[in-house]
This record gives structure tokens, C-alpha cells and sequence, in this order.
């Protein structure tokens, strides 16, 4: 498992953990606290930054599939130069993203720590939702980033080069595998945009 890896999951665990903590913390505040709303400014702040990277994130990810649909049809012709040329144009943008996601991830964690706070319950209940279906998002990202343009990179090499072991249809799999992997990120995505819809109308 490489840095990323390592460093997603650490942060991931965190979030997790603080999540715990704040739903039994958030029952404490509920049953000694009075019928007012209320969301700390660092939550909004964080919510702020978290919406704008994901968004972001959500914007390069559609591009690309735009991409991806590019090196499928490359590889059906058999121009595999071609097809590795444009995997490696998007693994030097994968740098970026994971930079971005480890920026999410932090943006999530400062979240988790001011969820205590928000009230009413209803609100705070959204708001848990929300950050645990971000943080889903971000390991499924994680996923895609680490685990699908390196299988795929390297099977173009290998049939560039002439290797007999793979056959026409390995980049297809790969490429229906991370187009499935990218339509589970943005669903996600529109859950996260969804239940803070829902936590704005009972704030407001």
C-alpha cells in the first residue's frame, strides 16, 4: 500500500472515530441544551471549502471519462501508443487530485469536530449523515486514484509491447470497471449536495 494508501485511510479512521464520538457527545448537548438552531462558524467554514473541493474534484472527474472513453476507443483500433499517451496525460493529473483529496479530507475532520455543536438534533443528525457519505466518497476516490489508471496504464504497456498474455477485451474491463467506479462517486456526491439541502431547510 503506498503513501496515499496509508494516508487517506489514517485520515478516513479519524473521521470515523470523531463521528462516533460526536453522536454520543451530540446526545449529551441534546438532552442540556434548548430548542434554538445554532452551527458553529468553524462547521460552516469547513463545509465552505469541503463543497467548493468536492465540487472540484467531482468537475476533473467527468473529464476524465471524457478521457477514458478516448483511450477505449484508441485501444479498440489497436493504436495502444496512442491509448498509453493519454493514461499518462491522466496519471499526471492524479497528482493534483490526490493533493485535493487529502485537502477534503481535512476539510471533513474539522467538520466532524464542530458537529457536536449544531443544533437542533434533526440538523445535527443531517449533518452526520452528510459527512459520513463524503467520507465514502473520499475512499471511493482514493480507489479510483490509486487503483485504476496504474492497472490500466500498465496493461497498455504490456500489449504496446506485444505481450500475448492480454487480449483485446483486459482495457475494456478496466475502463467499464472505473466508469462504474465514477458513477458511484458522483451519486454519492449528489447525496452529500442532497442531505445538506435537507440540513439547511431545518436550520433555517
Amino acid at each position: 500500500m503506498n503513501k496515499m494508501n496509508r494516508g487517506t485511510r489514517n485520515l478516513v479512521n479519524t473521521i470515523l472515530s470523531l463521528l462516533a464520538v460526536s453522536v454520543l457527545g451530540g446526545f449529551g448537548y441534546f438532552l442540556f441544551s434548548n430548542g434554538e438552531s445554532f452551527v458553529p462558524e468553524n462547521f460552516v467554514k469547513a463545509r465552505e471549502k469541503s463543497a467548493i473541493i468536492a465540487a472540484e474534484l467531482v468537475s476533473d472527474l467527468d473529464l476524465s471519462l471524457h478521457s477514458l472513453a478516448k483511450i477505449s476507443e484508441e485501444d479498440k483500433n489497436g493504436r495502444f501508443s496512442s491509448a498509453l499517451g493519454l493514461v499518462e496525460q491522466e496519471i499526471e493529473k492524479i497528482e493534483k487530485a490526490k493533493a485535493m483529496a487529502m485537502e477534503l479530507s481535512n476539510e471533513l475532520i474539522n467538520m466532524t469536530h464542530a458537529i457536536q455543536g449544531i443544533k437542533p438534533i434533526a440538523a445535527r443528525n443531517l449533518a452526520l449523515e452528510a459527512v459520513s457519505q463524503e467520507t465514502s466518497l473520499l475512499m471511493r476516490l482514493n480507489n479510483y486514484l490509486n487503483s485504476s489508471f496504474n492497472p490500466l496504464l500498465e496493461t497498455l504497456r504490456l500489449k504496446f509491447y506485444g505481450d500475448i498474455r492480454y487480449d483485446s477485451g483486459d482495457v475494456q474491463v478496466l475502463i467499464e470497471n472505473m466508469n462504474k467506479e465514477a458513477s458511484e462517486i458522483n451519486s454519492i456526491s449528489n447525496s452529500f449536495n442532497q442531505k445538506f439541502k435537507e440540513f439547511d431547510s431545518v436550520i433555517n
